[in-house]
């Protein structure tokens, strides 16, 4: 147990200082924003940046927080019944979602991205939603690190899950 204690130290510890870390960009995204607003209303000089940027910013922010959001237990749930449970059946539902929905889903979207991804990177990808056509590229990679990130914060999850059915205590 010891070297999974070890191993969840270190995973939380990754997702602890991205979740911290990310949240100074939604700073950086605001002060961004209000720029292009004070140039576009005030000076009717809107830049040619401010829409690729604030999408692949806020992508970044939502994206790379899904690890520390998951560490904190704060992604959404519908707890009519599940509030309810015991800290072993909490966990009996926990295990039978991770293994049906959560590893398959995230592991098959990691799996699918690294291709795209790949690819972006060898074509040196422009964004052509805005006439900047910023490169893509790095936006990009951002999603299967963050998805990586997201499931081994997952996988410390899951096997807190597991000690507390095998414990039959709080995880």
């Amino acid at each position: 147990m010891e070297k999974d204690n070890r191993f969840i130290k270190i995973v939380e510890s990754i997702s602890e200082f991205t979740g911290k870390t990310v949240s100074w960009l939604v700073l950086v995204l605001t002060l961004m924003l209000g720029y292009e607003i004070v140039m576009r209303y005030l000076f009717n000089a809107p830049t040619k940046w401010s829409f690729d940027m604030s999408y692949m910013l806020g992508g970044s922010y939502f994206m790379l927080g899904e690890a520390y959001t998951l560490l904190k237990k704060r992604h959404v749930r519908i707890d009519i019944f599940y509030s309810k449970f015991s800290a072993r059946k909490k966990a009996w539902v926990d295990i039978v979602f991770y293994l049906i929905f959560f590893f398959p889903l995230w592991a098959g979207l990691l799996y699918a991205l690294i291709p795209y991804v790949y690819l972006s990177w060898e074509t040196g990808e422009r964004s052509m939603q805005g006439y900047w056509m910023p490169v893509i590229y790095p936006f990009k990679t951002v999603m299967p690190v963050a998805i990586f990130l997201f499931l081994l914060q997952g996988i410390v999850e899951f096997i807190r899950c597991i000690v507390t059915v095998r414990e039959g205590g709080a995880s």
